[in-house]
């Protein structure tokens, strides 16, 4: 692994060509593969493939460079501290994106904020770093990193003074209205998606595309053709009548919540089944992380659960449901 990284590291320093390096807890691979579809028609993009996030999956994607690119967009995810020391050193952004911090992979980390600075150490070397002010202990770290304090620091917030100033947010049948201010200027975009996950991600989206210097009228344009990505909240038919919501992507309390809230935008069914495995990485004792699934499950009004794995099944008397 070692000599892999080594070797794709020196592969990327032959490129000189705008690369944006995405961290975060969730959304990483949905507002990559976004970008590639807001921009693949001006330009020839390399991206990681599908989710390859991990120590071995980012050279894998970096190797991929070559000189007929002229931007390259690669996501790093890190599960314990020192991985993302060397993933930055294969990527070597010259513009980040950080999404958001969630719950996944807390076991490993002494707490919240020593995952943030970790995820940060991708951004170390950056001109810019684009992200959502709206979350406040990434905020203060960003602020406060004495690694970060010559960097142009891009963002957007809804409640907060930000580059992108996110005014109102309208969801009809099957679109959302996004409203913004913009260099003093009201802008407005919509997409073909109403939950909130897809809005944050495609806001990211925006951020980054005003940033890079793209007109409004174009972005608008592109957002309302995005289509959705694979394995992240897949809605299939199914037999007998129903349908399926596959959301088998990863596994953590935040995912949950955005795959319980999708679930409820499914009015044609009354009664809602939750297939759900054991959740690893979280952080906490079992009692007290399903004790949380229970309580969410039920304030989310789904029907039946079947829980899957050796921990759900040792605390299955912590739901009361079906």
């Amino acid at each position: 692994m070692d000599a892999l990284q080594q070797l794709c590291a020196y592969h990327r320093r032959q490129f000189d060509i705008p690369v944006i390096g995405i961290t975060g807890s969730n959304g990483k691979t949905i507002v990559k593969e976004w970008l590639y579809q807001l921009m693949c028609n001006d330009k020839h993009i390399v991206r990681s493939p599908k989710s390859y996030n991990s120590q071995v999956g980012v050279p894998l994607s970096v190797w991929q460079l070559s000189k007929e690119h002229n931007i390259a967009l690669f996501e790093a995810g890190i599960s314990c501290p020192s991985e993302m020391k060397r993933l930055e050193h294969i990527i070597f952004p010259d513009i980040g994106l950080i999404t958001n911090i969630g719950e996944s992979h807390n076991e490993n980390f002494t707490d919240k904020k020593q995952k943030i600075r970790e995820k940060l150490m991708l951004f170390i070397h950056v001109h810019t770093l684009i992200y959502c002010k709206d979350y406040s202990e990434m905020n203060e770290e960003i602020v406060n990193n004495p690694d970060l304090k010559k960097i142009n620091l891009f963002s957007w917030s809804k409640k907060n003074k930000a580059n992108l100033q996110i005014g109102k947010i309208t969801k009809k049948a099957n679109e959302t209205e996004i409203q913004g201010v913009f260099d003093n200027n009201f802008i407005c975009i919509k997409i073909p998606f109403t939950d909130d996950a897809s809005v944050e991600n495609a806001i990211h989206c925006w951020t980054t595309m005003l940033f890079l210097g793209y007109t409004n009228e174009k972005i608008a344009k592109y957002m309302h053709q995005l289509s959705p990505v694979a394995m992240r909240l897949e809605l299939k038919e199914g037999i007998n009548n129903c349908s399926v919501i596959n959301d088998s992507y990863n596994s953590d309390l935040g995912s949950l919540v955005i795959a319980l809230d999708f679930l409820n935008q499914q009015k044609q069914h009354s009664e809602k089944t939750l297939v759900l495995s054991d959740i690893l990485q979280s952080g906490k004792n079992d009692e007290v992380l399903y004790k949380e699934v229970a309580r969410l499950i039920k304030e989310k009004g789904v029907s039946r659960l079947l829980g899957i794995g050796e921990k759900i099944s040792q605390q299955a008397n912590q739901f009361d449901i079906k």
